[in-house]
């Protein structure tokens, strides 16, 4: 079998990356367009796949959702949308016919209660439902349910359970109500044909994140009040509530549900496990409520969600490792992912999408240099077919491979870094860039990077970091950035340059900082601590003023709020770590990039920024992104971004190559 499917793949390869030109010139549109094709997901019997596609056909530029029949092989296009209107989240079959898809798009509450102005900024997330063999897209719930408050809810795409054995209702949660006005969340039972909601499960106080054992019972729900979280477990027997493993937030006594078993006592949560987020089995019945182990890694934190199987609807795997694919516990299935690894090695291989009878599967691979192919698989034998391939220009044989690295902070703390270099031409003293993350809660890891390519492409080395602060790697790491903005985990950025420098690879006098969110502070803040080292910094969407992003997302009725304790509530402390109030000591040019409609970070922050720096005279340059939410996803707007940041780095740090990069 293995000889099989190793000549297979490179028979199946060069038949697939033959369609596209065997000689690529690269550009920096190349780069910046939206993926030509995501989300693939097979329908529950294997007829049909369902993707988000690029439209780009004259002025009608866009992404679409679009059906294909797998046995004629036609496809149409059943939604649409210029990323203006609103902005895809996920697809997903609720059953051979219906396919759900989650949208958002920024919004504005502006109305009057009790003779009292309600105005803010939000997201509004809707659910469309997509009948695919009619041709039609509904939403859930009428208006009139929703003119019941009088604040529309933001949330309307939360799918507590799909139902999927029953064809005409789904499970929801939306805010119950008290005088028109929202409260703890609710579930109802939606009839997706008829729009009707009916109460299936009652508000609790304090009480979110409902979900359902597979016998679709509310069995489970998060209590948070305060800076205290507990779970919920509905016992079927005693018909009593329970409240177990209250934790603080940011605490190592963190425990979340993930799921039940086939078993309904039988819940699956993530705690921690010698300082990394693992995976546990708990009986409910066992009143000392023992965990057992099921899976965890001795490095990095389990996030992935479980696997079940669709015939005998067992947990048989995990979605994702940190670093690696799908990680099953099922025997078959765990020899189906050993041979699809080394048919397709150095990849993260991800099978997903299993069909009812688990003859068909779809597979995404990727790494750092492959953007991302989609096989749809069967098994009984062992096949897959290539069907996609998410930037049809970004080829593999073009890209640059990115390598882990690990360099100590100043205080010693161990740093992991991923390092990608020019593909062709010196690897020593080049022009160099560091990336931060955003988040900063979040975590790089080798998977492919388009921003990264796209540097990488121009003739720049580019290091990304998980500096103190981020996620993934444990709690003591990601504790170490609590109210450490513009501090250690500034430093942690600046030591990974000088690593390079140390190391011959960075030039030492071509080092510039760029990143988006929090990487927009870090790029920032970084040209505020160290004038000197840095020749030029680019924000995206960045934070300037974190005193504002505190008191913004302060709820001020309330004791408690996370934030203060993520970043702080001493003022004289967030005023000090706010590059717009140091605009003065700033000597590199600035980019400043923010979308107009950014409900992550206001683009208050970087009109801010660009004003106190114009009356410190200094260099700057503002891109502002009409209709622009914070994900880039707007295609017009990432050319222009790319384009901005194109030609800011040309002028301020040229790179030794600036021609693209040509194939032959």
């Amino acid at each position: 079998m293995k000889n099989y499917l190793t000549k297979f793949f490179i028979v199946l390869l060069t038949l697939f990356y033959s369609s596209f030109s065997s000689a690529a010139n690269l550009v920096t549109e190349d780069f910046s367009q939206l993926p030509d094709v995501s989300n693939l997901v097979l329908s529950p019997s294997g007829k049909k796949l369902a993707s988000t596609v690029r439209v780009s056909v004259g002025e009608t530029q866009g992404v679409a959702v679009q059906v294909m029949d797998l046995s004629s092989k036609k496809s149409k296009i059943v939604l649409f949308s210029d990323n203006s209107e609103f902005f895809f989240k996920w697809i997903g079959w609720k059953d051979d016919t219906t396919l759900m898809a989650a949208v958002f798009t920024p919004a504005e509450r502006d109305t009057w209660i009790n003779m009292q102005s309600v105005r803010f900024k939000t997201r509004d997330h809707d659910l469309m439902l997509i009948d695919t063999e009619a041709d039609t897209v509904t939403r859930p719930v009428t208006s009139k349910f929703l003119s019941r408050y009088k604040i529309t809810p933001s949330i309307r795409d939360w799918v507590v359970d799909s139902l999927y054995d029953d064809p005409e209702h789904i499970l929801m949660a939306f805010p119950g109500m008290d005088n028109g006005f929202m409260r703890d969340a609710m579930v109802y039972k939606i009839n997706i044909k008829t729009q009707k909601a009916s109460r299936f499960h009652s508000n609790k106080a304090n009480v979110t994140n409902w979900m359902t054992d597979q016998q679709h019972r509310v069995r489970v729900g998060t209590h948070v009040k305060e800076d205290e979280v507990s779970t919920l477990v509905y016992d079927v027997d005693s018909k009593k509530w329970q409240s177990l493993w209250a934790y603080k937030i940011f605490s190592e006594d963190q425990v979340d549900p993930i799921g039940f078993g086939k078993d309904p006592n039988e819940l699956y949560i993530r705690a921690y496990h010698q300082s990394r987020q693992a995976i546990f089995k708990v009986n409910l019945k066992d009143p000392a409520l023992k965990r057992e182990l099921v899976v965890a890694d001795q490095d990095y934190d389990v996030k992935g969600n479980l696997v079940y199987s669709p015939v005998s609807g067992e947990v048989i795997g995990v979605s994702a490792m940190a670093e690696g694919g799908t990680h099953f516990f099922d025997k078959h299935m765990q020899e189906l992912q050993v041979k699809i690894d080394k048919a397709i090695p150095d990849h993260r291989n991800y099978i997903y999408s299993l069909t009812n009878d688990l003859r068909q599967f779809l597979v995404f691979s990727s790494s750092s240099v492959d953007s991302g192919t989609y096989y749809l698989g069967q098994t009984n034998p062992v096949k897959l077919d290539a069907v996609a391939y998410s930037y049809k220009k970004l080829l593999p044989g073009a890209m640059s491979n990115t390598q882990a690295i690990r360099y100590k902070a100043r205080d010693g703390l161990m740093i992991e870094g991923f390092l990608t270099l020019p593909k062709t031409g010196a690897k020593k003293n080049l022009p160099t860039l560091m990336f931060p993350h955003g988040g900063p809660m979040a975590r790089d890891n080798e998977s492919f990077d388009y921003w990264t390519q796209f540097f990488v492409n121009k003739g720049y080395a580019v290091l990304q970091m998980n500096f103190r602060g981020s996620d993934g790697q444990g709690i003591e790491l990601r504790n170490a950035g609590l109210k450490n903005w513009g501090k250690e985990m500034q430093d942690d950025v600046e030591d990974g340059a000088r690593k390079l420098i140390a190391d011959g690879i960075a030039d030492p006098k071509a080092i510039s900082i760029v990143g988006a969110s929090y990487g927009g502070y870090a790029a920032l803040m970084g040209v505020v601590k160290t004038p000197d080292f840095y020749r030029c910094a680019i924000s995206v969407n960045g934070v300037s003023n974190v005193f504002d992003l505190v008191k913004d997302n302060r709820a001020f009725w309330l004791s408690y709020n996370v934030v203060d304790e993520q970043i702080g509530n001493d003022n004289a402390t967030l005023k000090a770590i706010s590059p717009v109030n140091f605009a003065d000591k700033i000597k590199a040019p600035i980019l400043l990039v923010h979308g107009t409609d950014d409900r992550q970070v206001e683009i208050k922050h970087s009109y801010q920024m660009r004003d106190a720096l114009l009356k410190a005279k200094k260099d700057v340059t503002f891109v502002e992104l009409p209709s622009e939410d914070h994900f880039l996803l707007n295609e017009k707007n990432r050319m222009d971004t790319f384009r901005a940041m194109d030609a800011f780095l040309n002028k301020c740090m040229p790179a030794k190559t600036e021609q693209p990069l040509v194939l032959n």
